[in-house]
């Protein structure tokens, strides 16, 4: 079973590489090969699900060779419960991708849905990657892909939204670096002073023998979190993401939405919150207000919004306030097992229902080529699948019970309240505000009386198999995440609780050092 794991990673590489040797022009068989590998991982990912230990809490599924030896850098990748469903996610995600683009990209297609793959493996890279270099490697090459995608792809703007992503996201992670290096050699001087020095990259035996005094974390902290932020985004490093959004391809937007975003929430628990326990607790109150007010604002503007994918965009600022917030619920163990769980599971939730969400926006675009709320009415008479399909996933992503986007936001809500009831309450106004922009987008452009783009016409038809397929399965999905969470929770609880305990000795410490100030 372990190297099922390590095909899931490679496999979409050798996509890329079938893809490229296409024949020049043959859009149809660059297609077929990029679905064909998106699928056998996806695959691969549901087999890896289906044989996890949901009782284990160390990784699974490793694969460990040395990489640069000399240096004690390793290419060692596997899986815990933190990872599971955001590898699974990545997968899904991936398939949907590419069905959007089929008709929708018709220019240089085998280097489109290379990046497209390439993308794919730096995303699970990311999320499997044991060894810090080997992490820090697939989280910027993760820019690369994406960089193109949006730039060459991409509508009217798409040099400046490429750049600006470009830049914002590489200028934090550089301060990122260096905060894991300096873990490492903190590592190497502490086992030193015992006589055993050692130079390590894995990050599971960092998370289990490191310990830094307060001080240090505080900086370290400071520094992870200036790449992690950027890439959440939290406010108010959010404004390099509605200009990526408007830009990209609709797979770009997809992606962006389903998958990049967490990156940054994951390198949050896998890094600052796993390493840095004292610092977490101490910036607990920092990054919840920004969560907060990322969901408030990020709602706010999103019902200012004319164009529809903008107000999506605007509402995944919001959206990822929640995972954050989740994330700082450092309460107990108990209260902080069940803010992280939750937060995790909103993640896949933001992933599924935002990603349907831009899909379904490249839908209607391909067919009116416009985006304005004010050109569109009434096309539920006109478009009944895909009417359906967008008040599901609508319905998803503001938290209706029974679908997925419940789930998560009331667990991290129910932590937050533990920690800090302002916050709490300030996150359900924000639910609500969501409600309201998502319900008045749905009105006013699948009801009342039919208005279409004037290049509208009888030819615009409803949604066909190949678009029905891109979205069931992601659908199917947030009613089951809905109707049995804890199928999903119970695999990723062991690994969260483990985090919990490690972050409940460091609350005493805090605690004890803000009563004798």
């Amino acid at each position: 079973m372990d190297f099922v794991l390590l095909v899931a990673v490679l496999l979409p590489v050798a996509g890329a590489a079938v893809v490229m040797l296409a024949s020049h022009g043959d859009a149809h068989a660059a297609r077929r090969t990029a679905l064909a590998a998106t699928l056998a991982t996806l695959a691969a990912t549901v087999i890896v699900a289906v044989g996890f230990d949901a009782t284990e809490t160390a990784s699974q599924m490793v694969t460990d060779w040395p990489w640069l030896g000399s240096a004690g850098i390793h290419f060692a990748i596997g899986l815990d419960g933190i990872a599971l469903w955001l590898v699974v996610l990545t997968s899904l995600l991936s398939v949907t991708a590419v069905l959007v683009s089929w008709r929708a990209v018709e220019e240089r297609p085998r280097a489109y849905y290379a990046l497209l793959l390439l993308l794919e493996t730096g995303m699970l890279g990311v999320f499997t990657a044991l060894d810090i270099i080997l992490f820090y490697v697939f989280f910027e090459f993760t820019l690369i892909p994406l960089f193109f995608l949006i730039g060459v792809w991409g509508g009217p703007d798409r040099r400046l939204a490429a750049r600006k992503f470009f830049i914002y996201t590489l200028s934090g992670s550089v301060l990122t670096l260096l905060g894991l290096l300096y873990i490492v050699a903190a590592y190497h001087e502490q086992t030193a002073a015992l006589g055993k020095p050692t130079l390590t990259f894995s990050i599971p035996e960092l998370t289990a023998n490191l310990h830094l005094s307060s001080a240090k974390q505080w900086w370290v902290f400071l520094a992870l979190t200036a790449g992690f932020a950027i890439k959440v985004p939290l406010w108010p490093f959010h404004t390099w993401l509605p200009l990526a959004h408007v830009e990209a391809p609709t797979a770009g937007s997809v992606i962006l939405a389903g998958v990049l975003l967490k990156i940054g929430t994951y390198g949050f628990l896998r890094f600052n919150l796993a390493l840095l326990p004292a610092a977490s607790h101490e910036f607990l109150a920092p990054i919840a207000v920004l969560a907060v007010i990322g969901i408030v604002y990020g709602a706010l503007t999103a019902l200012a919004q004319s164009d529809i994918k903008r107000l999506v965009a605007y509402s995944s600022v919001s959206h990822l306030g929640y995972c954050m917030l989740g994330l700082f619920a450092l309460g107990s163990v108990d209260t902080a097992t069940v803010g992280i769980t939750g937060s995790l599971l909103q993640m896949v939730n933001h992933g599924l229902s935002t990603g349907a969400l831009f899909a379904l926006v490249g839908m209607l675009y391909e067919r009116y080529h416009t985006r304005e709320i004010r050109s569109l009415g009434g096309l539920a008479r006109k478009m009944p699948v895909l009417a359906f399909f967008f008040v599901v996933f609508t319905l998803s992503s503001i938290g209706l019970p029974g679908l997925n986007g419940f789930v998560g936001e009331f667990l991290v809500l129910l932590a937050m309240f533990e920690v800090r009831k302002a916050y709490s309450i300030i996150g359900a106004v924000g639910i609500i505000l969501g409600a309201f922009y998502m319900l008045w987008l749905v009105q006013r452009m699948l009801f009342g009386p039919l208005k279409e783009p004037h290049d509208g016409d009888d030819a615009v038809r409803d949604l066909d198999g190949r678009e029905i397929a891109a979205l069931a399965p992601i659908a199917a999905v947030c009613l089951w995440i809905g109707l049995c969470p804890n199928i999903f929770l119970s695999r990723m609880e062991p690994a969260v609780r483990q985090v919990a305990e490690r972050l409940e000795p460091a609350a005493t410490r805090v605690a004890i050092a803000h009563d004798s100030h």
